[in-house]
């Protein structure tokens, strides 16, 4: 649990670095750009988002096959060719895309083919570190990352520049910079030429073919939480997709919490077999989950306040934040113990059904009311049924009817105190209530968390 707990700590700086500066890039781009223009900066996020089904596997494939070992075990000569063969393909479906969007006119399309290269190289790095549990070197690797970015898009802002294509292109060429550190860094780090020309097409079968079912697991995971703002695109106007993205992106703060976790539990799943650790574990990010989704308030309080604009999203961002209660839990214990048991086939399956429920859920609710809201309930109804599904296939981790009741309370308390009352108020209602519904349902693991802050609390003193 040391080596754990360390590793947590290390990604939660990292993304306590990231927060900071993303908080301020969220709430400027929306405030200082025009409607169309932040719409079609968050349309290339969007598509970004879809890069990583591109590798076809690939960069699965490698986080599978060296997921839980340590550097020293790794053969770097294989490992230059895994990388080598990478990069060249890459290359190729870069091309493709270019043409592709030369041959559309979209400037969207033809900037996306730009960063796809670097991009998918730099989460290669990410996922290789994190496989090996480097995660000093998947921290440092991400606050690079966003401080670039975000200098980047503080420069265009500052310079008074309202046209989309100025962000797209920072984006791009921030990547590109990024992924040309990493390629220095490691051949300095491992003294020896990175092979740029080497190309292995067994390389490339092994990988895609041991990492393609747990790329569409995670490629469905994307259509699943991005579902809803494909639908408000299509469907809605642009001030509403708009509106719509920037309540994700207040939801997607949630993600530098729980990354820590996600991150470091597949490492310590793949060395650790033992279920009644894991069940404490997942008690423990319960609670966290429960903590955690407060941050909606401060949000819905700057959107009362200095946002004002883009206030009709403060519902939609409750129900997403409210459908984060369940991700967290499903993202953080039952995704990684998938991986860890090798089951991608499961999970693959498992992630079909609730995409398929998704999409009506989303068309039904569009259908009797074709609003926001309807998209963001659509997703949450998605998370539940993912959490069930996921229950039912590891019974060993059943939340039992007590761990259930405590979700479904905390949902609907959650939910009462966002969309009627004001930001400070239902604050206050929602963390006074939960915890008294956390010593109801959960006594026994908030009395060992307080110990434990305690007994730490204790042991800095002593050695102060």
């Amino acid at each position: 649990m040391g080596t754990l707990s360390r590793g947590m700590f290390s990604v939660l700086v990292a993304n306590i670095i990231d927060l900071g500066f993303n908080l301020v890039t969220n709430f400027a781009l929306p405030k200082y750009l025009p409607v169309e223009s932040y719409a079609a900066i968050k349309t290339f996020t969007l598509m970004i988002s879809y890069a990583g089904v591109l590798h076809f596997g690939y960069e699965d494939g490698m986080y599978l096959k060296y997921g839980g070992k340590q550097k020293k075990d790794i053969d770097i000569e294989e490992w230059k060719v895994n990388i080598s063969s990478l990069r060249i393909f890459q290359l190729g479906i870069s091309v493709c895309i270019l043409i592709a969007g030369i041959y559309l006119n979209s400037d969207i399309i033809f900037m996306f083919s730009l960063v796809l290269l670097p991009y998918n190289m730099v989460m290669y790095y990410k996922q290789f570190y994190q496989a090996i549990g480097e995660f000093k070197l998947y921290g440092y690797l991400m606050n690079i990352t966003t401080v670039l970015l975000f200098a980047a898009n503080m420069f265009f802002i500052v310079l008074g520049k309202k046209q989309y294509i100025w962000y797209l292109a920072a984006n791009n060429i921030m990547y590109f910079f990024i992924w040309c550190i990493l390629e220095v860094s490691i051949k300095r780090k491992i003294k020896t030429n990175l092979g740029c020309f080497i190309f292995s097409a067994r390389e490339c079968w092994n990988n895609i073919r041991s990492g393609f079912l747990l790329m569409l697991g995670n490629f469905s995971s994307v259509i699943l939480t991005s579902m809803d703002r494909w639908f408000v695109k299509f469907l809605l106007n642009t001030t509403a997709f708009a509106e719509y993205s920037f309540a994700v992106s207040l939801e997607n703060f949630i993600n530098v919490a729980v990354t820590p976790i996600t991150v470091t539990l597949y490492n310590f799943f793949c060395q650790n077999k033992s279920i009644e650790k894991i069940k404490k574990i997942q008690e423990y990010v319960l609670l966290f989950a429960v903590a955690i989704i407060t941050a909606a308030f401060p949000a819905k309080f700057i959107l009362e306040t200095w946002l004002t604009s883009y206030s009709e999203s403060g519902n939609t961002m409750f129900l997403l934040f409210c459908g984060q209660l369940y991700f967290i839990l499903v993202k953080s214990i039952y995704v990684n113990f998938y991986k860890a048991q090798k089951m991608q086939k499961k999970y693959f399956k498992k992630l079909i059904i609730v995409i398929g429920m998704g999409f009506v859920f989303n068309w039904i609710f569009y259908l009797i009311v074709p609003m926001m809201e309807a998209f963001a309930l659509g997703t949450l109804l998605s998370a539940v049924l993912w959490l069930g599904l996921c229950q039912f296939d590891f019974k060993e981790l059943f939340l039992g009817i007590q761990g259930n009741s405590y979700l479904c309370l905390e949902m609907i308390l959650f939910l009462i105190c966002g969309f009627y009352f004001n930001a400070v108020v239902g604050g206050c209602m929602y963390i006074i209530g939960s915890y008294i519904l956390s010593i109801i349902f959960m006594k026994n693991t908030v009395q060992e968390l307080k110990q434990m802050i305690v007994t730490t609390i204790i042991r800095k003193n002593k050695n102060n």
